[in-house]
């Protein structure tokens, strides 16, 4: 079970990397759409900086969910160090647990304003503006595998916990 998670988990990182690249790089030809337009044409377009914005939402929390998977968050790897190995395993299982409810927290106040804010539409585009505020029940769910995975499946010492 616990190796069907873990597989699980990687399987969704490693989709979500590819989707990252994707929104990172229609983020990058928006952005310069609108400059091209702005200083070469004179004439902004009005829907340019909206995606863009979109966009790097999605991307930003789309790669903070593989960065749980791949223990790339940021931690004071110095002090945990000092720890011998048993507390440095306590110590990381801590973590794993707090990001966990962090993500939960995330994944439903996210799914709570998706459902206070349904039906409004974006300024430029007019599209709906849940297509951004998903961005936080999404990420908080996809967070919060990576956590129960981190959390559950055995640790790779070099990964997990500083030494």
């Amino acid at each position: 079970m616990l190796m069907l998670l873990d597989r699980l988990s990687s399987a969704v990182a490693r989709v979500t990397g590819w989707v990252v690249i994707a929104t990172a790089g229609v983020m990058i030809l928006s952005l310069i759409l609108q400059v091209f337009s702005r200083y070469v044409l004179g004439s902004a377009y009005s829907w340019t900086e909206e995606l863009a914005i979109m966009l790097f939402t999605w991307t930003i929390l789309l790669a903070a969910t593989t960065a749980i998977r791949d223990a790339a968050h940021v931690r004071l790897g110095f002090i945990v160090a000092l720890l011998p190995l048993p507390l440095r395993l306590a110590w990381a299982r801590v973590v794993a647990a707090l990001v966990l409810v962090f993500c939960v927290v995330f994944a439903w106040t996210g799914a709570t304003y998706v459902d206070a804010t349904m039906g409004q539409v974006s300024a430029a585009m007019r599209v709906p503006i849940e297509w951004l505020h998903l961005a936080a029940p999404v990420c908080g769910v996809l967070g919060a595998l990576h956590a129960l995975t981190r959390l559950l499946v055995p640790l790779d010492l070099k990964e997990d916990v500083p030494s």
